[in-house]
């Protein structure tokens, strides 16, 4: 046997992974499950910041709960320290050796500028520029029109990146507020505006098909079809990026949840549902349940541990059985259940919707295909009467109006 044909041996499974990978992330996919993601991501993030309009001042102002100046040494000021990789005991702090070293330590309890081997840490933020009450009240209507904007997809190259730099002001400008919904609209801002997402269910869409129109109208040409958008690279690409992110979130999440005792003996679920700062318990029927629940321990029980298993098991087990197709539609129902119930239960309503966004990268290619056919026969309908006319009657599918004018089509 030659050695060329032992190399190509030896190479044939490393050439099926290369194929393997290729496929994976490089095929061209529809842009329509990230045009929707744009829809269903934008009008929560246009809401959450509509909600801002109120306490603007409270969260962003100069005198806000974190106040400008406040925020302003904290991320230009906060010492860093180089920590002992073994298991030597951290140095001591020398003593001030002048005024400004033990005013220094005075405001970082007690830390030495001169152990620091970086101050503060890299953030942007209008609001740190923008501080007077009306100029601030009007950068923030136009933030709210961006996020409009690029939730409808008019210009969406350029709204995606202007929504993505103006939801970066907020979160940067009140750091003690943000929770998980700001990391995830933050995740999924940055791969939407990555990606082609207003190459689909959008203005900008509607706008190319109203210039093709018209293109055919004046070189007397049959008016093109409302046709699927083409396929994309990276489209793709931002797809099984946001798969990829989705998954390690949940490993993370399921995991990490492993460490704590209460989801060992069972407990967790009732922490979670018996919370009054979260749970409705303004809401009669619900607080009946939590009392029918405990009147009765074995079903009280058999409904933790239940929801205990039904949390780990859809957190640690989606991110390797999501990838199974016959595997997909029951995982992504029970993400559906876990996001819902954490809606419901513990209030955080916009932050599971956003995750809900997110999980919609996973749907199926075959259900994006049966949503744009429906789609596009909508579109059909609500097209102008003129254009439908012209555009049968240059496919010859149309004869002259009838005397009452319908029109007579061929059979």
């Amino acid at each position: 046997m030659s050695v060329s044909s032992l190399i190509s041996i030896a190479w044939k499974p490393f050439k099926a992974i290369f194929k393997g990978w290729n496929r994976f992330w490089f095929t061209p996919a529809d842009p329509t499950n990230l045009g929707f993601m744009r829809i269903s991501c934008g009008l929560v993030v246009l809401f959450i910041h509509f909600a801002y309009t109120w306490d603007l001042q409270e969260f962003f102002g100069k005198n806000a709960w974190v106040d400008l100046t406040s925020i302003n040494e904290y991320r230009l000021e906060q010492p860093w320290q180089v920590l002992p990789w073994g298991w030597e005991p951290i140095p001591e702090q020398p003593p001030a050796a002048n005024a400004e070293e033990e005013h220094y330590m005075l405001n970082w309890y007690g830390f030495n500028p001169r152990m620091a081997y970086a101050k503060g840490y890299p953030a942007w933020s209008v609001w740190f520029e923008v501080t007077d009450p009306r100029w601030m009240m009007v950068v923030h209507c136009s933030f709210l029109v961006v996020f409009f904007l690029f939730t409808i997809g008019f210009c969406t190259r350029v709204t995606s990146i202007l929504a993505w730099l103006a939801a970066i002001s907020y979160i940067q400008r009140a750091p003690t507020s943000i929770f998980g919904m700001d990391t995830m609209m933050n995740i999924l801002l940055i791969y939407l505006m990555i990606g082609p997402s207003g190459a689909a269910l959008s203005v900008d869409r509607l706008i190319s098909r109203w210039w093709e129109v018209r293109a055919a109208r004046r070189n007397h040409q049959p008016i093109p079809p409302f046709s699927r958008p083409a396929p994309r690279v990276s489209a793709n690409v931002v797809l099984r990026l946001l798969q990829v992110h989705f998954c390690i979130i949940y490993m993370a999440s399921g995991l990490s949840k492993l460490l704590g005792g209460v989801w060992w003996n069972g407990t967790a679920i009732w922490g979670t549902m018996a919370v009054f700062e979260y749970c409705p318990m303004q809401i009669g029927s619900y607080q009946s349940l939590l009392k029918f629940l405990c009147s009765h321990r074995w079903l009280w029980e058999l409904a933790m541990n239940a929801g205990v298993a039904f949390t780990l098991f859809t957190e640690i087990g989606l991110p390797s059985l999501i990838w199974n197709r016959k595997m997909r539609w029951p995982m992504i129902t029970m993400a559906v259940f876990l996001h819902s119930g954490i809606a419901m239960v513990m209030g955080l309503r916009t932050f599971s919707l956003l995750m809900l966004t997110m999980l919609i990268a996973f749907v199926p290619q075959e259900t994006v295909d049966g949503m744009r056919s429906r789609l596009s026969d909508w579109m059909n309908l609500i097209l102008p009467h003129g254009e439908m006319k012209e555009q049968k009657e240059s496919n010859g599918l149309a004869r002259p109006l009838g005397a009452r004018g319908q029109l007579k089509v061929s059979s």
